[in-house]
């Protein structure tokens, strides 16, 4: 008896065991059918955002980024235009004037750049009429390419010096002014001491003595010749102006598209 008890025992400890496996099994099989779920869920979301990954770096492949340089190009030209016609009064119009300083220039400065050096001209009080900007840009792109530089930059400074009265930016293309020399001449012929004269007469007066000195070291060239240099700087120049034209053609979509692409950015954020 004492023996058949001792294997009801082992045979129920068995059964336990056999028991608690099972259930330890199951256990097993419900975290393994988690885990698949919880990878399906990850993979299903990594999936998402993969796709739309692409999808973003597909549309900024098309431009996106050049397309708004170009937009942002052709409202800096337009921005540019409009200061034009304000300050020199709207006696004519821009497209006029921008024609005459191309000319001057030989094509090699772009429309932006003539609209800046121009509108500079007007702030800094030099002068309000094209044609005189025309001069004063010729000769300035003239003498600054016999000393190896832009045309863009030998007209700041020609325009800068003479604005500032700076002899050390005219000194650039060239130009030597004498600031007491050109007050005491002005003077004489306003018949006034030179100490009488105003700050707009002795910007006059530093004017005057810049554009003979100019005119001077311009008769000095040799005749203007076609060159290499020139025509790498107009076929700059007319890159500048084809981005601005071909952001006014597509400026009236732009503000579309940059609202799309800001919406398809922010749907990245799963």
């Amino acid at each position: 008896k004492r023996q058949t008890s001792m294997h009801i025992v082992a045979i129920k400890k068995w059964n336990q065991s056999i028991e608690n496996a099972d259930d330890s099994n199951r256990n097993f099989n419900h975290g393994i059918r988690q885990t698949g779920a919880s990878t399906r869920i990850l993979g299903g979301t990594m999936a998402v955002l993969r796709s739309k990954l692409l999808i973003f770096n597909f549309v900024m492949g098309l431009g996106v980024r050049q397309l708004s340089r170009f937009v942002e190009e052709s409202a800096k030209l337009d921005a540019m235009e409009t200061a034009f016609n304000t300050l020199s009064g709207g006696g004519k119009k821009a497209s006029v004037a921008i024609d005459k300083l191309t000319k001057a220039t030989d094509g090699t400065v772009s429309n932006m750049d003539l609209f800046q050096q121009a509108n500079n001209a007007m702030v800094l009080g030099i002068t309000k009429n094209s044609d005189e900007m025309a001069v004063m840009f010729d000769m300035a792109q003239r003498l600054g390419e016999a000393l190896g530089r832009d045309a863009r930059s030998s007209i700041e400074s020609f325009v800068t010096g003479v604005g500032r009265q700076s002899r050390m930016m005219l000194d650039n293309i060239g130009i030597i002014v004498k600031t007491d020399e050109a007050y005491e001449i002005h003077a004489e012929t306003l018949k006034k001491n030179v100490d009488d004269l105003t700050v707009l007469e002795r910007k006059q007066a530093f004017l005057n003595a810049t554009m003979e000195a100019a005119k001077e070291k311009v008769a000095g060239l040799p005749p203007e010749v076609e060159n290499a240099r020139r025509k790498f700087q107009r076929m700059t120049a007319d890159i500048d102006n084809a981005t601005a034209r071909i952001g006014d053609y597509f400026t009236p979509k732009a503000m579309e598209a940059a609202e799309a692409v800001s919406k398809l950015a922010k749907s990245l954020d799963v």
